[in-house]
Formats: structure tokens, sequence, C-alpha cells
């Protein structure tokens, strides 16, 4: 069962490599980050996050909040954290940030991710 646990291995880049990542997900997942242009399938997710991991040194989260619904075709996921980003340069940036994990059985079909990004990438 997809638990409070899994959204914290799934928000630390400590604990979970991206390729485990991606194992949570449907592979029609459709991720919707910020204001950009939903993505959908995993392959296409993966390159997202691949593409910050890359930007950054690192980024943390820290778990403020989680909140479980329902949605018309499962469970929902609501996550309120901190993010942390450290830039290569090693500027530390942190962003409030809430992610929306709307499930499919136990795998994350819709995922998300509601933050203003720009302060982590104005160098």
């Amino acid at each position: 069962m997809f638990s409070p646990y899994n959204v914290v291995m799934l928000h630390d880049d400590r604990l979970t490599p991206l390729c485990c990542t991606t194992l949570y997900m449907t592979t029609d997942v459709r991720l919707q980050m910020a204001n950009m242009t939903p993505s959908i399938g995993v392959d296409a997710l993966e390159q997202a996050f691949r593409g910050a991991a890359e930007r950054f040194k690192s980024i943390t989260h820290k778990i403020e909040g989680i909140w479980t619904g329902q949605w018309e075709f499962g469970r929902v996921v609501s996550v309120e954290a901190v993010v942390r980003y450290e830039l290569p340069h090693g500027k530390v940036v942190e962003l409030p940030c809430t992610s929306t994990l709307r499930l499919e059985g136990e795998k994350i079909a819709d995922y998300r991710i509601f933050i203003e990004p720009s302060p982590a990438f104005t160098d």
C-alpha cells in the first residue's frame, strides 16, 4: 500500500535514486510541474527530474505535512514541503512547495507540483 513512508522516500534524493522513483508511477503518469506544459509518461517524468538533478548540486525536501483524500480513480496524497536547492557554486535556496499525487491502485497516475521555482534558477 502506498503510504506516507513512500511519500518521504519519493521526496528525498538521498534515499531514493531516480530509477527507483519511477517504480511508483503508472507508465502513462501525468506530470504537471509549476506552470510548465504537462508531460505524459514515465520517460518524460524521468527526463524532467533528471534535468533538475543535473542543474543542482542537491535537491532535498523537508516534509511539513501529508494529507490524504479521494479522487474518482482512487486515493490522493497531498504533500506540503520546503524544497532546498543547492546550486553548484554553493548558494542555497529554500522554497515552499505542495505536491498532489493522484493514485490509481498503488501507483501515481497524476503528479502535480505546485511551486514558484524562479528563485532557484536565478543566480
